[in-house]
């Protein structure tokens, strides 16, 4: 089925839809949908114009639910990412929080030599995390074995976990997903929030996300030094410093207030 952007739907189920963008590229990237609250189906299908400015085939895999790409199409829709991945010389994965989670959950059948992942999850499931109660509603069908990354992981995938480390939930699912990713890497964007680099896009650069993860090997200071560069202008990082700040580093709290209404004055 053709879809928006020459897409061809290459799966089509009542929770998970996978397009392909082939524009003859020899290069694949695969985008995960993010946790989008109170969402009632599916997107539009995204290809990513800075990617196939850059040599890349896409797919774009959406769900119809927050449901972490697990579901009772899980494995059917896995089939088809494996078979139409493969003739790829070089496969690359992004995601942002759920779709973070899928990038990492999916990166071995794609046959993923790199991934950005940026504020991912673990696992939602209670018994995994009984002390991270966020996605409580969505966890509730969560299957426990199909969505599990130790049996799915891959030691040698090379790339970035970003992360706020402000927020210890998160933080926490960076570090843990690392000891199975070994050779992930990660990028701390002080208060960047879920997902972390929204200071980065809010700026204006959501190219520096891909030069992070095109760079041989993938480089998290590309992400650390953009959003350093950027913070100081961004009233987004500016209100969350002044706010979330203000006990661990009250000076630096104080200034983010003042700059933040300088900016808006």
């Amino acid at each position: 089925m053709a879809e928006a952007d020459n897409g061809i739907r290459i799966f089509d189920g009542a929770r998970l839809r996978l397009t392909h963008f082939a524009r003859g590229h020899d290069k694949l990237l695969v985008s995960f949908d993010s946790r989008e609250i109170g969402r009632t189906g599916f997107k539009p299908p995204n290809m990513i114009n800075v990617y196939d400015r850059r040599g890349y085939d896409q797919i774009s895999v959406r769900t119809s639910v927050n449901d972490w790409f697990i579901n009772g199409e899980t494995t059917a829709a896995e089939r088809v990412l494996e078979a139409v991945a493969k003739p790829y010389r070089d496969v690359a994965t992004v995601g942002f929080s759920m779709g973070a989670y899928g990038a990492l959950r999916f990166a071995r059948a794609i046959g993923a030599t790199r991934v950005l992942s940026v504020s991912p999850q673990w696992s939602i499931h209670p018994d995994d995390v009984p002390f991270d109660k966020r996605y409580r509603t969505e966890a509730s069908d969560y299957d426990q074995r199909l969505g599990a990354l130790e049996p799915r992981a891959v030691p040698t995938l090379r790339g970035i976990i970003a992360v706020d480390p402000m927020n210890r939930l998160d933080l926490w699912h960076a570090e843990r997903l690392q000891m199975i990713f070994p050779a992930l890497r990660i990028a701390r964007l002080a208060f960047g929030g879920h997902p972390a680099t929204q200071v980065i896009t809010r700026g204006g650069r959501y190219g520096a996300t891909v030069r992070a993860l095109l760079s041989d090997p993938p480089d998290p200071t590309v992400l650390t030094k953009m959003h350093r560069d950027l913070r100081r202008d961004v009233p987004f990082y500016l209100d969350r410093l002044s706010q979330r700040g203000k006990v661990r580093f009250p000076e630096a709290a104080a200034w983010a207030k003042r700059r933040s209404a300088s900016l808006q004055a």
